[in-house]
């Protein structure tokens, strides 16, 4: 370009012959003067051809922008010689630009709707022989979404996690979440749910770690703040009943339906961990809720266990496990009773773990004083039968006084009255008190 443009003023130089010119041809000045001239414009043609370089590189950038977002100063003036690398990650926790779902290893795209949830909740406990600590009470955070698929079938999916925010050991002194799994109780992390399943006009079905169908009966009764679902056989044998199937269910499918006022669940645990593993159905259960008007409700649930072992670990089933549930409970504006009535046969272990058939009683009673306070009482019966041998048994009353400053947020104040005793008949757990603070968001 620029030799064209130096020809070219040469050849309009040459073209208007006078006799000035020929007569100057020598003249030195007239040389200088038109080599400037030249320079100039030589140096404008330079600026124009990078000014044109530079554009050609921003419209070449601009055209590479999904959703014709504008380009960033930095991608525009980057040298041409500079290798821009294509990242298929998201970096510094932005959103990844070409999400490629399809990859194993590809970054996914957002999902909508997405709902995040959690629960901060810590407690301190005093019993009558001195003890007193500060403890996690069952603190999770969670995510759950849905997304629909068709007109008739939605897509769901939901994990949550247990969070230790004051310690790392599993000591229970006084209090703390009766269904955290043994083993887990060390960790900063344990996994509480995660699962996902597909609403249908028949039906919800879904599979993964979930409240079992047995618990849509426990949690009649399960409702204080501290000190409570000890009798009903859903978080079994200081587990978070994820092996029986009784608690917070693991790899589990369910069926649930809602016809009117009857809810119901069929469930099943298919796992290949047990020495005695079916083909199907290592466990099951069912369950059913009916909502007989005027503000009671009424329910029972049944779970078994098929792949036992007779002496199992703590993540074994143990062979003939069974636990039976029946639920009553009235609610009102601001009233709220129920109770609960189990049947176990080698589903709890007493304090030298052994095994037992025994039965379980639990009441729970609320009433609501204001918007923002009400009264809790409770009580909790767990015997073995009378074939079972010693003493042991779980029994106490409970108090609480809940004030409410937000959803699910609350400060309370708890008062527990211990009947419980060892298999030898010395007093298993001391009277205590408890006060604590549960911040949802």
């Amino acid at each position: 370009m620029r030799t064209f443009v130096l020809l070219v003023l040469v050849l309009v130089h040459t073209s208007f012959p006078t006799p000035a010119r020929a007569q100057d041809a020598g003249d030195a000045q007239q040389q200088a003067s038109l080599a400037r001239l030249v320079n100039d414009q030589v140096r404008r043609i330079e600026a124009l051809e990078r000014q044109l370089a530079e554009l050609q590189r921003a419209l070449k950038v601009l055209s590479a922008q999904p959703n014709g977002d504008p380009p960033q100063p930095d991608a525009v003036m980057a040298p041409e010689d500079e290798h821009q690398q294509p990242f298929e990650h998201a970096a510094g926790g932005s959103a990844p630009e070409d999400a490629d779902p399809e990859s194993p290893a590809g970054d996914l795209p957002r999902a909508q709707p997405l709902d995040a949830y959690g629960s901060l909740r810590v407690a301190a406990a005093w019993d009558t022989k001195g003890h007193r600590e500060i403890r996690n009470n069952a603190t999770r955070l969670g995510l759950r979404g849905e997304k629909a698929l068709t007109s008739w079938l939605t897509a769901f999916a939901r994990v949550e996690v247990g969070v230790n925010m004051v310690a790392n050991d599993r000591v229970i002194l006084v209090t703390g979440d009766p269904g955290v799994p043994i083993g887990q109780g060390s960790q900063a992390i344990a996994s509480r749910l995660g699962l996902v399943g597909v609403e249908t006009r028949a039906g919800n079905l879904s599979w993964g770690k979930q409240w079992s169908s047995y618990y849509d009966v426990a949690e009649f009764t399960d409702v204080f703040q501290v000190f409570s679902g000890a009798a009903t056989g859903a978080f079994a044998a200081g587990t978070d009943g994820g092996i029986a199937g009784t608690g917070r269910a693991e790899r589990a499918f369910q069926y649930r339906e809602t016809l009117g006022p009857v809810s119901g669940a069929v469930q099943v645990q298919s796992r290949s961990s047990s020495p005695n593993d079916r083909s199907f159905a290592d466990t099951w259960g069912a369950s059913i809720v009916v909502d007989a008007g005027r503000g009671f409700g009424l329910g029972a649930a049944y779970n078994e266990v098929r792949d036992g072992v007779a002496m199992p670990t703590p993540n074994e089933p143990q062979l003939g496990d069974q636990a039976t549930l029946y639920g009553l409970r009235y609610r009102t504006d601001r009233w709220y009773a129920a109770g609960s009535y189990s049947v176990l046969k080698q589903h709890e272990v007493d304090d030298l773990g052994r095994r037992y058939d025994g039965n379980g009683f639990e009441l729970a009673l609320r009433r609501i004083l204001t918007d923002r306070w009400w009264l809790e009482a409770g009580y909790n019966d767990l015997s073995p039968n009378s074939n079972h041998p010693g003493d042991y048994r779980v029994r106490f009353g409970v108090g609480n006084a809940v004030y409410r400053f937000g959803d699910a947020s609350r400060v309370f104040f708890g008062v527990k009255i211990e009947g419980s005793r060892r298999s030898d008949g010395s007093r298993l757990a001391e009277n205590a008190i408890a006060a604590g603070l549960n911040y949802t968001f």
